[in-house]
């Protein structure tokens, strides 16, 4: 039994004669009547009545049909699936972030990438450091974005953009006045931190300590969403991820700082792992979302600055 055979069934069943149904299938008359005979000789059955120059099915074609009809839909979603994979219309793409990038940068990205492939699903988990780590090592991703350095060796890394941290306020801060926002204005000023372990926390803490600064430390955060959260209620200020100031927009004033701290942003894949052509469209849009918005340098950085 051969799929054509089906599909000659099907052919004949929706247009009735074996005419139209060469028209529809792409060949002569006499080679669908061919493809009937010899599904009919192979079932011991015959599939069709022939009544005045049309074919109607008997009861035994017709049940029959009911199980090759599952057959020829399976077909038919195979080559569909196959055509959208092709096209990048299908498939979910998973991704790990960091919550910098995961609230500040991922969202406009797949805006982006619904809008040109609405057919894709795309699934994102938010996690530290270790956490992205081992997903990616693990490949339950397709890939991660995270703070470098990262060093693994079921890991492949990519560069992707290197920012500065900047200083968050309250809006009605006085400290807004300044268009830079040196560590040493931040001198006994109440300062919201992440919690301890991450690198971000250990880069600043080594800042302020290096130069002497004290700080009020009394209150600390898991999440740099919510240290921005508390600045914009009025709680204290704060350094952050630029990613991260850019999507809690107008709720608190965002300033440069000095000294500059520099983060580089990377792209990490399972080594080993074949990319699949949606997960490179989406980092070639992630990149242009990145080229767009100042080169290696967020958007963030330069508004309320004037």
């Amino acid at each position: 039994m051969k799929l054509r055979q089906l599909e000659a069934m099907r052919a004949v069943l929706s247009r009735g004669t074996t005419t139209h149904a060469a028209e529809l299938m792409g060949l002569t008359q006499s080679a669908v009547s061919r493809l009937i005979t010899q599904l009919e000789q192979e079932l011991g059955f015959n599939l069709f009545d022939r009544r005045h120059g049309r074919l109607l099915i008997t009861p035994e074609g017709q049940q029959f049909y009911i199980v090759a009809e599952k057959v020829l839909a399976g077909v038919d979603q195979i080559s569909a699936t196959a055509r959208d994979i092709q096209t990048l219309g299908t498939g979910t793409l998973r991704i790990i972030a960091m919550p910098a990038l995961g609230y500040g940068l991922l969202p406009e990205t797949i805006a982006l990438v619904k809008n040109n492939y609405p057919q894709v699903k795309i699934s994102v988990d938010l996690g530290n450091r270790q956490e992205i780590e081992k997903g990616i090592a693990n490949a339950q991703y397709d890939f991660g974005l995270a703070t470098l350095p990262i060093e693994h060796e079921s890991i492949d890394i990519e560069p992707l953009c290197g920012v500065d941290a900047v200083c968050v306020t309250p809006i009605d801060h006085p400290l807004t006045e300044k268009k830079v926002i040196s560590a040493h204005d931040l001198e006994d000023q109440p300062f919201i931190s992440v919690e301890p372990g991450g690198l971000f926390r250990y880069r600043t803490d080594e800042l302020f300590g290096r130069l002497g600064i004290r700080r009020k430390l009394g209150v600390e955060a898991k999440s740099t969403v919510m240290v921005c959260s508390l600045v914009a209620a009025g709680v204290g200020l704060s350094i952050v991820h630029p990613f991260i100031a850019d999507a809690i927009g107008a709720k608190v004033a965002v300033r440069r700082f000095e000294p500059a701290i520099r983060f580089e942003y990377g792209l990490l894949f399972p080594t080993g792992v074949t990319r699949s052509q949606m997960s490179q469209a989406f980092i070639q849009t992630l990149r242009a979302s990145v080229a767009t918005i100042g080169g290696d340098t967020p958007s963030t950085i330069y508004s309320g600055l004037g």
